[in-house]
């Protein structure tokens, strides 16, 4: 019996190493999911304005079934956002600097959270980029990794060139 026990503890430490090891790294460090860059001459003004009209989000991006901001567009300002057939999310504003760039940070299940950088780049000659950059930390980042790069890489693309379509007056508000 003392052998059994041996082995069942052995496998069970060897369990927990292998469960606590992605665990701990996910934690520690951001893991890239994604960046979508697109070149635009819409007026930084104009993206920004798009960004900050949260709750009109859903124009531009169809995943989105609502949000809303509980203050201004400014940092430090929470919210709350609904995906399309998904519970709700709470979400901070960590990082805004208007007509430039801001960052956002959702909260996800089992202590992993979500940060969305989203960058306008002037480049001098009338046209600009709009960057998103998705990066996920924390104790579940490298088990969610695939899946939300899955979702992102088929979704986010189409979602930032509605964006800058509705900002270039090509598409009706």
């Amino acid at each position: 019996m003392r052998r059994t026990t041996k082995i069942l503890m052995f496998g069970l430490g060897g369990l927990l190493i292998l469960a606590g090891t992605p665990a701990a790294v996910g934690t520690l460090r951001s893991t890239h999911l994604i960046t979508v860059t697109r070149a635009t001459t819409a007026p930084a003004d104009r993206i920004w304005d798009l960004w900050a009209d949260v709750p009109g989000r859903t124009r531009w991006d169809e995943g989105l079934e609502s949000i809303h901001l509980d203050g201004p567009f400014v940092t430090g300002a929470t919210g709350e956002v609904t995906l399309k057939g998904q519970p709700s999310v709470r979400f901070e504003i960590r990082d805004c600097e208007p007509d430039s760039h801001y960052t956002d940070r959702f909260h996800l299940p089992a202590g992993a959270t979500m940060d969305w950088q989203h960058t306008i780049t002037e480049h001098g000659d009338g046209t600009r980029s709009v960057t998103f950059r998705v990066t996920t930390r924390g104790p579940s980042a490298l088990f969610l990794a695939p899946v939300m790069t899955s979702i992102l890489d088929a979704d986010l693309p189409s979602t930032v060139d509605r964006l800058v379509a509705l900002a270039e007056g090509e598409l009706s508000p």
